[in-house]
């Protein structure tokens, strides 16, 4: 059970880019807090710019147009880090895996985006914008804008958030967020565009406990997926081959013993 004033930091990063080595270079925060009333937004957007000390690639630019000049004016990576570190129960990313390691906050984490795919499935769109106006979180806010950018793209996950806490809680939240994704379907090899729910349970036996997908990190999500479905339709999800059935063993005499018996 959440224990009253817990307070979960809704963290967004702006990088240098996408692969490694990569840097922060803008950081973002919006408190969300649980009060008697309830949870509610206790403070933010705030944002602070971050010197990365290595060039900003052109496509990351493109997305959060910052320049290296503009960045060469923020604080040092770690100072940034200092910043949302202390105080919070919670980190909350709407990319948990990409935020985490950047921020190295050791907090326990919550990903609104797998949160989100596990409590509305069949939106046209995931990304943070898109649930917003999906789920009919308000209308243009001025704290939204600029888009891609720490602060206003904090705001508006924490938002996503505050939905997701009302169906679903933190704890349930950490366990999703701490698992690979849920699929809704196959996207390659023969059962392509099927459902996990359609898929042949020998095809799921194959996936799980024969298959290389097992040991490669690409496929957890298909793994994931589909020994949730394994376990939905059986009770051991690590099957055993059937032992065969006992044959009765009789003996031929048997009647001359019997016939024995009666003298």
């Amino acid at each position: 059970m959440t224990a009253p004033l817990t307070l979960i930091r809704v963290v967004d990063t702006e990088t240098t880019g996408l692969t490694d080595p990569k840097e922060l270079v803008e950081i973002g925060w919006t408190d969300v807090r649980f009060f008697p009333t309830g949870w509610a937004i206790e403070s933010g957007p705030h944002s602070r710019l971050v010197n990365p000390g290595i060039p900003i690639t052109p496509g990351a630019r493109a997305a959060h147009h910052i320049t290296d000049e503009e960045a060469a004016s923020g604080m040092p990576p770690d100072h940034a880090r200092a910043l949302i570190s202390p105080g919070p129960d919670y980190i909350c990313c709407h990319n948990l895996s990409y935020d985490a390691p950047l921020l190295k906050t050791g907090k326990p984490g919550i990903c609104t985006f797998k949160c989100a795919k596990e409590t509305y499935p069949n939106l046209e769109s995931h990304k943070n914008g898109a649930i917003w106006y999906a789920l009919g979180l308000g209308g243009g806010a001025k704290q939204m804008e600029p888009v891609h950018r720490a602060g206003p793209d904090s705001w508006t996950t924490a938002h996503i958030l505050l939905d997701l806490l009302r169906v679903l809680a933190v704890e349930t939240m950490v366990e999703i967020s701490a698992n690979p994704l849920r699929l809704l379907k196959m996207s390659f090899g023969k059962h392509a565009g099927l459902s996990f729910g359609e898929l042949p349970t020998d095809y799921l036996d194959w996936v799980l406990h024969k298959s290389d997908m097992r040991n490669d990190p690409d496929k957890a999500d298909v793994v994931h997926t589909a020994r949730l479905e394994w376990v939905k339709r059986t009770s051991d999800p690590q099957p055993q081959p059937q032992a065969r059935p006992q044959v009765e063993v009789v003996d031929p005499d048997a009647w001359r013993k019997d016939i024995g018996k009666a003298f």
